[in-house]
């Protein structure tokens, strides 16, 4: 026979509201995590509603209020969408930008050129748009 468990449903959903987990609900009640997962799961959800409602309204009031600046670019990069980053074009011509990234006549380059050089004189055709040797 299993034992009665005094649980009141509003006492989730305040718990749930300070942030509690499911977990450290169900150690306070003593019982097993599945009996609030499955019994009280919308005034768990409801508690944390009123969690993220609490969060959201006190964030705006330090934007707004306390003139919070982390708390302003924080609305401003999450509700409005803006961002510090630098948008970085890379439509142009792709020899300018790795001029511009210094690979510019790289050993490299030059080493597949004398590559090549030296497997014509061996009768070695290379194919430059295959990648390889025909």
């Amino acid at each position: 026979m299993s034992k009665k468990l005094d649980i009141d449903p509003e006492k989730i959903r305040a718990l749930a509201g300070f942030g509690c987990t499911i977990m450290d609900i169900a150690k306070y009640f003593q019982c097993d995590e599945s009996t609030i997962r499955k019994n009280y799961k919308a005034e768990f959800e409801s508690g944390l509603e009123d969690l993220k409602l609490s969060l959201r309204k006190n964030l705006i009031k330090m934007s707004l209020d306390d003139q919070n600046t982390a708390a302003s670019i924080f609305l401003a990069k999450n509700f409005l969408g803006m961002s510090d980053k630098t948008a970085v074009d890379l439509t142009g011509n792709l020899e300018t930008v790795l001029k511009e990234c210094g690979f510019e006549d790289t050993p490299y380059d030059q080493t597949g050129s004398e590559q090549a050089e030296a497997l014509s004189v061996l009768g070695i055709q290379t194919d430059p748009t295959a990648g390889g040797v025909s």
